[in-house]
């Protein structure tokens, strides 16, 4: 960006975050949209989409002076267009050339504050892309145009070429406040003139105040510009699009017919107010509207408060041909009825600030928590209804805020598509992928951290798993493997599931590997499930050779690392020659949740409310218990794993005669865990543990209480992994708990 002034400057690194931002979100969206088409190549809507995107991404670069990314954008947009025309179909090859391009857009704005961040060797990767593109849109390979090639000649080249030429009629008056903003308008109409040839522009003076009265920071521009090009109605407003909610835009074209009118409020995809959708379509000037809707305002006035009809008025007394107007009238009322009236609105936020409102929210829960204790030791009856109100309404605000950050997880899925069509490719295998659940929602914080762990198990089933063609034929399986990625909601959690039809875990390597690095005993064979889990140790790799996506041992032990960090649980089912199944279990959010208070002597702890099954009496100092508190107890027939929480903890207290079981559900089943008081249901805001806790098997992270006190959150899965663990020897102890 040579020969940039200092205002243009200052312009463009106010602007620069919400474009980068912006356009990461277009290139997203265009892989995402490429994946899709593949599946379904006839549909005329996800083309319409990707070119949509394509052409935001260019012009939005256009406005901030990167010619790079405007000059490459182009030649893609070009190909897509002559998709969209029927002239070229979209084939494998084509559509690896267009993930590849986008992958360049994508380096290119993030480089684009950083000229030196484009290498010669991207430059040369760049050049080769654009060869590959004009082979395809101009049937000859041709040399790339160079990386220093102005925008404005890509487009004078387009518009060269380009039967069509309209004469537009640009109409801007900028708000007061654009500067503020640092948005530029001077950039704009600098990027007007590569979209053709300007014919004439004339500034406006009306609102221009006295020198004495100036003031530099207000911007009191306003132009009419004619411009002569073969460009549409949506490129020209994209130049608009960043000082959309600064700036009056009336775009015209005195040459176009009725007929171009009509198909042009039928193609709108959203319906405004008549007269604004007129003026959008060039019927006509927003000055003549505002003239029309004075003339029915007086109208209104003179004719016994009668008003009279804006359509009726545009035609007699701005010219607007009936059947353009009929169009807009049909149009605005098809869109109401589709719509019921509504509209979505959206509004963006930073993450951090979100996260500040969620952390006053949890101080809010524990202050309410001690304004209740306090109301009930008052025995006020008015003041406990009061705070029973309050903590009723915090707990509504709690809800509420807490799905301001739920999204679904099938947007962090939706990447995979790429990762195994890449892979799959890269390793000689075909693969399905399928994604089911996609809309479950999951805290954005969980879903960012989540998407790593996902990655690597993705990954490793195609690698490990999914054997190539020949040998899945000769198993008596179909060629293409099956890769499935789902998500569902399961009491109080998430259960995300990533399930493939492959060779399953090889249980006799693994242990054989096992043994060699000492991880366990020479001989000692354990169960299935330790076995499984083996491939999570660190530096534990099956892998025969080292390859650029497995074979050194690491990976998988971050996985388990992670996800227990996010105090989530893994399970493995492998069916040898059949397929592997891991099972992540995650809680719904890291803020806050329901809780079920329960005491062991003075120390207090909280169970998640969604794993609560019921409540039973025990036996107390009656039972038996190994060393680690664990006993059965009969239910309903059944039995019942059980651990003693002032056992496990080495809490001291006088064991009552009778204690309480609380029965949760787990991953591994139903087990009990046996506590002293039964304190109720309470909003419960997690705090992470210390480090010096971190260690401390079933503890997931603390909670403050509203008396001030602490009281620790117990881990379902962990516990229960411990609880139901050598069931036989907690059924059959001999050792019997002596009260002190």
């Amino acid at each position: 960006m040579k020969n940039v002034s200092d205002a243009d400057r200052d312009f463009i690194a106010a602007a620069m975050p919400a474009f980068i931002s912006e356009a990461g979100e277009q290139t997203e969206a265009i892989e995402t949209l490429l994946l899709e088409l593949e599946e379904q190549p006839d549909d005329r809507e996800l083309l319409d989409s990707l070119f949509r995107c394509a052409h935001t991404v260019k012009g939005s670069a256009g406005i901030f002076g990167l010619n790079k990314v405007v000059e490459f954008t182009h030649h893609v947009e070009t190909l897509l267009d002559q998709m969209r025309e029927g002239k070229l179909t979209l084939s494998p090859e084509l559509s690896t050339l267009l993930l590849q391009c986008n992958d360049q857009i994508k380096f290119l704005v993030d480089a684009a504050s950083d000229e030196a961040a484009d290498t010669p060797d991207q430059k040369d990767l760049r050049a080769d892309l654009v060869i590959q593109l004009r082979a395809y849109t101009e049937g000859v390979a041709v040399k790339a145009a160079p990386a220093t090639a102005a925008a404005s000649g890509a487009f004078e080249a387009q518009s060269a070429g380009t039967p069509g030429l309209q004469l537009w009629q640009i109409s801007a008056r900028f708000g007061p406040e654009t500067f503020r903003n640092g948005m530029d308008p001077l950039s704009i109409a600098r990027y007007l003139t590569g979209l053709g040839q300007v014919k004439s522009m004339v500034c406006g003076t009306d609102s221009v105040p006295t020198l004495v009265n100036l003031n530099p920071e207000t911007c009191y521009l306003s132009f009419v510009m004619e411009l002569e090009s073969a460009a549409s109605r949506d490129e020209i407003e994209g130049a608009f699009s960043f000082v959309a909610d600064d700036c009056e835009l009336d775009i015209k074209s005195p040459e176009s017919a009725e007929q171009k009118l009509v198909r042009a409020i039928e193609d709108m995809s959203a319906t405004p107010r008549l007269g604004d959708m007129l003026v959008s379509v060039g019927a006509v000037s927003q000055d003549k509207l505002t003239e029309v809707l004075l003339n029915q305002e007086r109208s209104t006035q003179s004719v016994s408060g009668l008003k009279a009809k804006i359509g009726d008025l545009l035609e007699s007394g701005a010219g607007v041909a009936p059947e353009v107007v009929e169009a807009a009238l049909s149009k605005q009322q098809k869109t109401r009825e589709s719509s019921g009236g509504e509209e979505n609105r959206f509004i963006r936020v930073q993450a951090d600030r979100l996260d500040e409102v969620i952390n006053l929210l949890g101080e809010l829960v524990i202050a309410g928590a001690g304004a209740n204790l306090l109301a009930r030791e008052t025995r006020n009856v008015a003041l406990i209804e009061a705070n029973l109100h309050m903590n009723s309404l915090i707990e509504e605000i709690r809800n509420g805020t807490l799905g301001l950050r739920m999204v679904p997880v099938g947007e962090t899925f939706s990447r995979f598509r790429r990762v195994v069509r890449d892979t799959a490719s890269s390793l000689g295998k075909e693969v399905n992928f399928e994604i089911v659940g996609g809309e479950a929602e999951l805290d954005k914080s969980m879903v960012e951290k989540i998407a790593d762990p996902l990655m690597h198990l993705v990954r490793n089933s195609l690698d490990h798993g999914l054997e190539p063609p020949q040998e899945r034929i000769a198993s008596g399986k179909p060629p293409a493997g099956k890769l499935t990625l789902s998500a569902k909601h399961e009491t109080g959690a998430i259960l995300i599931r990533i399930e493939d039809d492959g060779r399953g875990i090889n249980r006799e390597r693994v242990l054989q590997r096992a043994w060699n690095k000492g991880l366990i005993e020479q001989g000692v064979v354990p169960s299935d499930d330790v076995i499984n889990m083996m491939i999570f140790e660190p530096g534990f790799s099956t892998a025969e050779q080292v390859t650029n996506l497995s074979g050194r041992g690491v990976g998988m032990d971050v996985v388990k690392r992670n996800i227990e960090a996010l105090r989530g649980n893994l399970k493995l089912n492998s069916s040898p020659g059949k397929g592997l199944q891991v099972d992540i279990r995650l809680p719904l959010t890291l803020a806050i949740i329901d809780g079920f208070l329960v005491g062991v002597g003075k120390a207090k702890f909280v169970l998640p409310l969604g794993s609560v099954v019921e409540v039973i009496e025990a036996g107390g100092q009656h039972l038996r218990v190994d060393k680690t508190g664990r006993h059965v107890v009969e239910l309903r027939g059944n039995v019942l794993p059980v651990v003693r929480l002032r056992t496990l903890y080495s809490v001291e207290s006088t064991l009552p005669e009778r204690t309480s079981v609380v029965v949760v559900a787990s991953s591994k089943g139903h087990y009990g865990i046996e506590v002293e008081v039964l304190m109720g249901q309470q909003q419960t805001v997690i705090k992470p543990l210390g480090r010096l806790f971190k260690a401390l098997r079933g503890i997931s992270g603390s909670s403050i209480l509203g008396s001030g006190e602490v009281a620790l959150i117990l881990d379902v899965g962990s516990l229960g992994d411990l609880v139901t663990s050598d069931l036989h020897t907690a059924a059959h102890t001999s050792r019997t708990e002596v009260t002190p």
